[in-house]
Formats: C-alpha cells, sequence, structure tokens
C-alpha cells in the first residue's frame, strides 16, 4: 500500500472511530433529553427532530436539490426502512441504556452490527460487493462476543 492510500485509509478508519464515539453519547444525550421532556420518547423524537434539521442543512450546502420521486419510487421497497432502523436504535437505547448501561448496550449492539454485517458482505446483501467469510473474520466476531461477556460479566 502506497503513502497516499495508508493516508486516505487510516483517515476513513479514524472518521469511521470518530463516528463510534459519537455514537456512544447518543443514547446517553437522548435520555437527558428524556428526563428534562418527560417522557422517554420525547428524547428520540427530539434526536430526529434536530438530525432532520442537520440533515436538511448538510443538503443545502452540498446543493443536493430534492430527489426526484420518479427515480425513488424504482428502487427496492426495502431502501425505506433505513430511518425504522434509526428510531428502532434510538427507542431501545432510551429504554435499555439507563437500566443496563452504556457500555453494555453499546457492546452488544456492535456485536449484533458485526454479526450482521459479516453476513451483509458474505452474501452481498443490498446489491453491496461480495466479501466472503474468512477465519480470521470469524474469530474477529468470536472475540467481539467474548468482549461482551467480559463487559457484562466481568
Amino acid at each position: 500500500m502506497q503513502d497516499k492510500e495508508l493516508t486516505v485509509v487510516l483517515g476513513q478508519i479514524g472518521l469511521a472511530g470518530l463516528c463510534g464515539c459519537l455514537t456512544a453519547y447518543q443514547p446517553g444525550i437522548n435520555a437527558r433529553f428524556a428526563t428534562h421532556a418527560g417522557q422517554a420518547i420525547h428524547g428520540g423524537v427530539l434526536n430526529f427532530a434536530i438530525g432532520l434539521v442537520l440533515m436538511i442543512l448538510v443538503s443545502l450546502v452540498m446543493r443536493a436539490g430534492i430527489p426526484e420521486f420518479a427515480r425513488l419510487s424504482q428502487g427496492p421497497w426495502w431502501m425505506w426502512i433505513g430511518g425504522a432502523f434509526g428510531a428502532f436504535f434510538v427507542t431501545l437505547s432510551l429504554v435499555l441504556v439507563p437500566r443496563m448501561g452504556a457500555t453494555n448496550f453499546l457492546a452488544a449492539m456492535l456485536a449484533g452490527q458485526f454479526v450482521a454485517s459479516a453476513i451483509i458482505d458474505h452474501y452481498g446483501h443490498m446489491g453491496l460487493a461480495i466479501h466472503e467469510m474468512t477465519w480470521g473474520r470469524a474469530f474477529g466476531i468470536v472475540l467481539i462476543l467474548a468482549g461482551v461477556a467480559c463487559a457484562k460479566w466481568l
């Protein structure tokens, strides 16, 4: 790998790591919103409302324009459920983080993400490139699952 490629890869890994750090704070922030709003679900509503406003601003800054409905209607049905998955995550984090803690919740959530992403990669779900399961990847997932157990019981 050349120096420029390595720099790009390390930059991408760093940004993904930053995203993970910020995601770790999200359930606690939403829970604090919920505490002050009176109902747990209000934390999720505020999360999505603020997210919507910011995504509209990003869209305007990037001059993305308005998507064409005719083009959107040609996509697969399942492309519309991403927001529902986000709402599921936020709702469960509002309910579970106060009970099990951020570490246990996020460790279990990340383990689920790794298992699902390995399946997605192996079969090329959603039209993504296939990245077959290897012994190394499988061992990495086992280590992550062991990490979940350690975070919970040790």
